[in-house]
């Protein structure tokens, strides 16, 4: 890979994540800017249970071009990670019956690092950090990774649409809450700092929606999306308030926007430029 490729409007290459206990071939779709590169701010946008990641790199292209952003996504394909435990809950844990914590260094919430410094060091890009983008299971895997990670690199994260929201809760067992994963006040306070907005369409309301997460622990959070996002903020507003601690997220809601709506990726696009 290099700058030369990356001048292409739009593509994909193959990024070799060898970090991982097991060496994984991942999928990258990018789109970048007409002029150089090298100083581009770096979008890293995840995708949703679909794994649609091409459609997905085309859905942020117009906006992101206009704003002079690479935007790469990496693809969560089904063969290396098959269901939504090894996707968007970070493979931290098997799957039930096991439900065995595994060692941080396997958890697949290392990719984006790993990603952008591939990237950086290949075109010879002078940034530092990097913006992080969700929709639905890509949202999920956004907020999970904030919670999660030290995320040294990641200077604003946007999650949009999320469908199940983690409690920031260290006595509720992951993937539900934080709990059972040697992660203490630190963590959940750096967590609740984090420049981080949650983008919501006020037409993602439909209760009866087939991809709809229904567990029992998400409808307590809310009937449908827009409902389960606003009273997560709320919620993680008042934890901060009562940990005394600086509360960095916000809230926007996009008029008329559904589960998918151009609008939602178009704005996720603005606010990036906007905090990079």
């Amino acid at each position: 890979m290099s700058e030369a490729l990356l001048r292409d409007s739009a593509g994909f290459f193959v990024y070799c994540d060898r970090a991982a206990q097991a060496q994984r071939a991942i999928r990258v779709f990018y789109c970048c800017p007409s002029s150089s590169v090298r100083g581009a701010p770096i979008v890293i946008a995840m995708h949703g249970m679909d794994r649609a990641a091409a459609e997905f790199r085309d859905v942020m292209a117009l906006q992101s071009a206009r704003n002079g952003q690479i935007v790469l996504v990496p693809e969560f394909d089904t063969h290396q990670f098959p269901d939504f435990h090894a996707y968007n809950f970070g493979g931290v844990r098997l799957p039930p019956p096991s439900n065995t914590v595994l060692p941080r260094e396997q958890w697949n919430f290392g990719i984006p690092d790993r990603l952008f410094a591939h990237v950086r060091d290949a075109i010879g890009s002078n940034r530092r950090s990097f913006g992080l983008f969700g929709n639905s299971a890509g949202a999920q895997y956004v907020l999970r990774y904030l919670a999660l990670t030290e995320a040294p690199a990641v200077d604003a994260a946007v999650a949009a649409n999320c469908g199940l929201y983690m409690l920031p809760d260290l006595t509720v067992e992951y993937p539900i809450g934080m709990g059972g994963l040697d992660l203490d006040d630190g963590h959940l306070r750096t967590y609740l700092g984090r420049r981080l907005a949650i983008l919501l369409g006020d037409a993602d309301n439909d209760p009866s929606d087939p991809n709809l997460p229904q567990m029992d622990y998400a409808m307590a959070q809310g009937p449908h999306r827009l409902a389960r996002g606003l009273w997560h903020f709320q919620h993680c507003r008042q934890l901060a308030d009562s940990l005394g601690v600086h509360f960095g997220w916000r809230l926007e809601i996009v008029h008329g926007a559904g589960h998918v709506g151009q609008q939602i990726y178009d704005q996720g696009a603005d606010i990036l430029k906007g905090q990079s």
